[in-house]
């Protein structure tokens, strides 16, 4: 195994992805606290936790927060902890930081934390400073890129945080083979299939706004067709031709960034009478 593949489940050998696979084991080791950017769908996640399954021996688990699905009230108790008001107990519920206290704490889409959290997260950080390695919490967080200043990093806590960048798909396309395959081996283990390589350059021909989320999407789609063990570039003409409303629905997901080269529709750019596959 080369030692950017320590995370098994990280496919490809692209250079920015090699690159932030190692900083963010790094940043695990060193107990550091460290930010995941990148797209939507672009494996962010995943590699903050593989990155954590290399943690120290002795650690304790990692606790997971979406941010996005709490209201700001609720997400500073679920961090923090509250006592209840209307109670005549004086029990405190303890938030995630700490029942994450001798390990990590995984903060997914970290910008929509407001601001007074961020700050008041920093400064819980940083008195978390004084206590022994073990004793304090690693803080992981994954965001996307955006040009909403609402949803930007307070500067207190961004200054605290090693950043990693993990590429968009389209910009490592020499992964798309394994990627897909990768992909496929999850979605039918017991079953040995491949994609030919007419397949793989109308996939590299696409930008992918959806990454590999979207690219997950499609292949599901082609296994439904016969396929005989090789995905080919047919079964996706056929797929377009008999579905198309399936395909605007993908090319109509929310994008965070375009692509600086524009992005063609799935359709134009998947179907055969495309001028970018000739």
């Amino acid at each position: 195994m080369k030692d950017w593949q320590i995370i098994p489940e990280i496919a490809g050998c692209n250079a920015a992805l090699r690159m932030a696979t190692l900083q963010a084991v790094d940043a695990v080791e060193q107990g550091r606290h460290f930010l995941v950017e990148g797209e939507a769908g672009s494996g962010r996640r995943l590699l903050a936790r593989g990155a954590w399954c290399r943690r120290r021996p002795g650690a304790r688990s990692l606790f997971t927060l979406d941010c996005r699905i709490f209201g700001d009230d609720s997400v500073d108790a679920l961090l923090f902890g509250e006592r209840p008001i209307n109670s005549a107990h004086a029990t405190i519920h303890l938030g995630k930081l700490g029942l994450a206290m001798g390990g990590g704490l995984l903060l997914l889409h970290a910008e929509f934390l407001p601001l007074k959290t961020q700050l008041r997260l920093a400064q819980t950080l940083e008195n978390h400073l004084f206590r022994s390695r073990g004793e304090g919490v690693q803080l992981l967080l994954t965001t996307t890129p955006t040009l909403d200043a609402s949803r930007a990093m307070h500067p207190t806590l961004a200054g605290m945080l090693m950043r990693v960048r993990v590429p968009a798909l389209r910009d490592r396309v020499e992964d798309i083979r394994a990627v897909s395959e990768a992909l496929l081996r999850n979605a039918s283990p017991f079953d040995t299939i491949r994609c030919s390589q007419a397949l793989i350059d109308r996939f590299c021909n696409y930008d992918w706004p959806g990454n590999i989320t979207e690219l997950r999407s499609v292949l599901r789609r082609l296994l439904l067709q016969p396929h005989g063990g090789l995905l080919d570039a047919c079964h996706l003409d056929d797929l377009v031709c008999s579905d198309e409303s399936y395909f605007g629905f993908l090319h109509t997901s929310a994008r965070p960034i375009p692509p600086s080269n524009g992005s063609c529709s799935l359709i134009h750019s998947l179907s055969p009478q495309s001028g970018r596959l000739q």
